[in-house]
C-alpha cells in the first residue's frame, strides 16, 4: 500500500509533467509573452491590485517597434462561452473564441488540417474570417462534408471558414479543439470590453538571445505605457524558459510531497510486518529447534527470516508498482494527460521495499536467532 500510494502520485505528476512541458516547448525556445500584470496581496502597507489592461494600441505599436527586430504576434481571448452556428447546427455556448493576427497559429504551434491562415490584410481590414478547431467542425458539419469557404454565425455576424486546425486533445480537462479563432481586429470591433487585456508574443532569432531581446521589449513597453524612471514595469514579461523552470520547481515541490506521504505510508506498513514476523517466529519455534538442533547456526537462522522478508517486501513492493502505475495513469487519463511509467521510481520503489522489509524483520529475525534450542523444542 505504501509504494502504490508513492507511485501513484509520481506516475500521475510525471505525466502531468510530460503533457505540460509538450504545451511549453510548442510554445517555442526563445519565446516571451507580454502581458497584463495582474497582483495580488499587499506590499509595504499599500495594496496591489492589476494595472491597466494593455490595449489594442499598445500591443499595435510595440508590434510596430519590433517588426524587424523579431517574429511578434498579437491575440486577445473574446469569451469562453461563445455559440456557433451553422443552419439549423448549433453548439453549446461553451466554445472558447480568441483573436490572432497572421502571426499567431505558428507563434502558438497550431497547425492547419486544411485551409490557410490568415493575412495581415485581412487582419487589418477586420475580414468576416474564422478557423475553427475540429470539435467545433465536428458538430456544425457531416464527417465527409469540406468546411472550407462554408459560413457560420458567432454573435449574429456571418463569418467565412477559412481553415480547421488539427486536433490538438485537451488539457486539464479543457478541449483545445473547441475553439474559433478570428482576426485580432475582430475581437476588438465585437468582442472588447474595458477589461480586455491584449497579449503579445515576441519570439527571438537566436533562442540564445532571448534574455537581450526581453531588455529591449521591457524598454519598448515602457515607452509605449508612459512608465516613469524609477516606477516599476506596469505589464508582466514572461520567459518561456523561465516558466518551464519554474513548472518544473513545482513538480518538484509535488515530488517531494509525494515521496514524503509515501514514506510515511511505507512506515506503518513496517509496523505491521515487524507484527507478522513477530507471529510467524512465534509459529515457527518447533522449527527453529529442529534446526538449531543439527547443527544450524545463529547467523543461519537469521540470515533465513532475513531472506523471507525481504522477499515478501520485494513481491510487495512488486505488486505496489503495478498498483500505483495503473491507479496514476487512471487519474493521468482523466487529466487527459499521456500514459507514464517512471523507471527511475520504479527501481527506487523496490529499492525502498527491500530496505524497509529488511528493517521490519531484522528485529524478528534476531529474535530467532537467540533461541535456544531445548527451549525452543521444550516450548514446541
Amino acid at each position: 500500500m505504501g509504494i502504490m500510494a508513492l507511485m501513484s502520485m509520481i506516475t500521475a505528476t510525471e505525466a502531468l509533467r510530460s503533457s505540460l512541458l509538450d504545451q511549453f516547448i510548442g510554445l517555442g525556445a526563445g519565446t516571451l509573452q507580454v502581458s497584463q500584470k495582474n497582483e495580488s496581496g499587499a506590499f509595504g502597507g499599500r495594496r496591489l491590485t492589476s494595472t491597466d489592461a494593455l490595449d489594442f494600441d499598445q500591443a499595435i505599436s510595440l508590434k510596430k517597434a519590433m517588426t524587424d527586430i523579431a517574429e511578434i504576434s498579437i491575440s486577445a481571448r473574446g469569451t469562453m462561452m461563445g455559440r456557433v452556428s451553422s443552419g439549423e447546427n448549433e453548439t453549446d455556448p461553451n466554445v472558447m473564441v480568441v483573436g490572432g493576427d497572421e502571426g499567431f497559429l505558428p507563434m502558438s504551434s497550431y497547425t492547419l488540417s486544411t485551409g490557410r491562415n490568415f493575412t495581415a490584410d485581412e487582419v487589418r481590414r477586420n475580414a468576416p474570417l474564422v478557423i475553427l478547431g475540429q470539435d467545433v467542425v465536428d458538430k456544425l458539419f457531416a464527417p465527409s462534408e469540406n468546411p472550407i469557404d462554408k459560413s457560420i454565425r458567432i454573435r449574429n455576424r456571418r463569418y467565412r471558414i477559412l481553415g480547421v486546425l488539427e486536433p490538438e486533445g485537451a488539457s486539464f480537462g479543457m478541449s483545445q479543439d473547441n475553439q474559433a479563432i478570428l482576426p485580432v481586429s475582430e475581437i476588438k470591433a465585437r468582442f472588447s470590453g474595458l477589461r480586455t487585456s491584449y497579449s503579445v508574443q515576441v519570439r527571438a532569432p537566436d533562442p540564445a538571445a532571448i534574455a537581450g531581446l526581453a531588455e529591449i521589449v521591457t524598454g519598448e513597453m515602457r515607452a509605449i505605457r508612459g512608465d516613469l524612471p524609477g516606477q516599476p514595469d506596469s505589464f508582466r514579461i514572461t520567459r518561456s524558459d523561465a516558466l518551464i523552470e519554474q513548472f518544473n520547481e513545482s513538480l518538484g515541490s509535488v515530488t517531494l510531497a509525494a515521496l514524503f506521504l509515501g514514506l510515511i505510508t511505507l512506515l506503518g506498513s513496517s509496523i505491521g510486518l515487524t507484527n507478522i514476523m513477530l507471529v510467524t517466529v512465534t509459529e515457527r519455534t518447533r522449527e527453529i529447534g529442529l534446526r538449531k538442533a543439527l547443527g544450524a547456526s545463529a547467523k543461519t537462522i537469521q540470515a533465513q527470516f532475513l531472506v523471507e522478508v525481504v522477499i515478501i517486501g520485494i513481491l510487495g513492493g512488486i505488486f505496489g508498482v503495478f498498483m500505483g502505475i495503473g491507479v496514476g495513469n487512471m487519474v493521468a487519463g482523466y487529466l487527459e494527460a499521456p500514459f507514464a511509467l517512471p523507471w527511475g521510481w520504479v527501481g527506487i520503489a523496490l529499492f525502498l521495499s527491500g530496505i524497509v522489509s529488511l528493517g521490519s524483520g531484522y528485529y524478528p529475525a534476531r529474535q530467532a536467532a537467540q533461541l535456544d534450542p531445548i527451549d525452543a523444542l521444550r516450548h514446541a
